[in-house]
């Protein structure tokens, strides 16, 4: 049996870069030739996705995968100890009166998160489904944002992406990097037994407050910046669960 690793037709950098992180590990990774169809044969053989979220969910539909991932409600149940901001979670029809918020979908992006003076202000708001769920949160400035690869309740790897206002991922600070394990290991002593084991965890720094968990992503969907490929891939496979 192969241990192979279905990428997506979509070529992108991270994606690229796992490819030849794979070179040297026990993983195949394969893009298949019909787009968002894994052949019958190859099936059994593939234990892992990585690619957009709607094709990782319907290729893990073909091959008979679990994709782990937090509980829709997830972040909305973390302490305001490590988010430092108040966060809700709901319907959209809950929010209607609600004014300047950050606003987020829980699960496909069926609009563009971010933060909205009015929420009749997204776009499409008319053609929306206002039963679904989304987050909310206060407003808050990022000074910092940092993405890591979390296994076993370990960081694995880590990379900053955005720093005051702009794409960024240089290295951390020594006292940056010793803030964020700080807050991480506080963090995952509380809160390990609520994630699944393999998953990627953002932290920043907000203006004013400190260090802050930002939210949780799956592994199998997350970008890379500039984490180390080869640690980020085994995070990736271990988020996937043959059944």
């Amino acid at each position: 049996m192969k241990n192979i690793i279905a990428l997506s037709p979509m070529y992108t950098e991270d994606s690229n870069n796992l490819k030849k992180a794979s070179i040297n590990s026990p993983y195949e990774l394969n893009r298949f030739n019909a787009k968002w169809h894994v052949p019958e044969e190859f099936r059994d053989d593939v234990i892992a996705v990585y690619g957009e979220d709607i094709y990782a969910e319907i290729v893990s539909d073909q091959c008979g995968l679990t994709l782990m991932k937090p509980d829709d409600n997830w972040l909305s149940i973390v302490s305001e100890e490590f988010t430092k901001r108040k966060i809700s979670y709901g319907q959209l029809k809950d929010f209607i009166n609600q004014e300047n918020i950050f606003i987020k979908c829980s699960d496909f992006k069926n609009f563009k998160a971010g933060v909205y003076e009015k929420v009749t202000d997204i776009k499409g708001f008319d053609s929306l489904d206002l039963n679904s769920m989304i987050f909310t949160s206060e407003v808050v400035e990022w000074e910092l944002e940092v993405r890591c690869f979390v296994l076993n309740k370990e960081i694995k790897t880590y990379s900053s992406y955005w720093r005051n206002n702009a794409f960024d991922t240089d290295f951390l600070s020594e006292a940056e990097q010793k803030d964020l394990f700080e807050l991480f290991n506080n963090f995952i002593q509380q809160y390990s037994e609520t994630i699944p084991k393999a998953i990627v965890l953002d932290f920043g720094i907000i203006k004013g407050k400190g260090w802050a968990l930002i939210e949780a992503n799956p592994a199998w969907c997350s970008g890379l910046y500039a984490c180390d490929a080869e640690k980020a891939l085994e995070v990736i496979v271990k988020s996937c669960i043959k059944n």
